[in-house]
């Protein structure tokens, strides 16, 4: 039996945050409660740092502190055209680390703050 969840939503990001996530894990919950989750981080992100935690491609757990500051991006971005969000990722700048990072949409675990 199919479940279908109707939801309204008028950010385009957020609709395809939920569609990508909804077809990696075959779940219409699970795409829009993560949604909603890296909807909250990058809004802690843009106002200053976010304490979360995500799985890493290699499937270990991994806990960041990461921003969405423009000065802090404008200095580490490459520039290198494509999006992370067109292959269903969220880039960041991890504090902790002081470089560039990504997770993948369906990873993220936790928002901490």
């Amino acid at each position: 039996m199919n479940t279908i969840i109707t939801t309204a939503t008028n950010n385009a990001l957020v609709a395809a945050h939920i569609e990508t996530i909804t077809r990696k894990t075959g779940s219409a919950l699970m795409g829009m409660s993560k949604a909603l989750l890296i909807e909250e981080a990058k809004k802690q992100m843009r106002e200053g740092v976010c304490h979360f935690i995500y799985l890493k491609k290699d499937g270990s757990v991994r806990e960041a502190m990461g921003t969405l500051s423009k000065p802090v991006l404008n200095a580490t971005l490459k520039g290198t055209g494509a999006s992370p969000e067109e292959w269903g990722c969220c880039y960041y700048h991890d504090v902790i680390k002081g470089s560039a990072r990504s997770f993948r949409w369906q990873n993220l675990v936790a928002v901490l703050s």
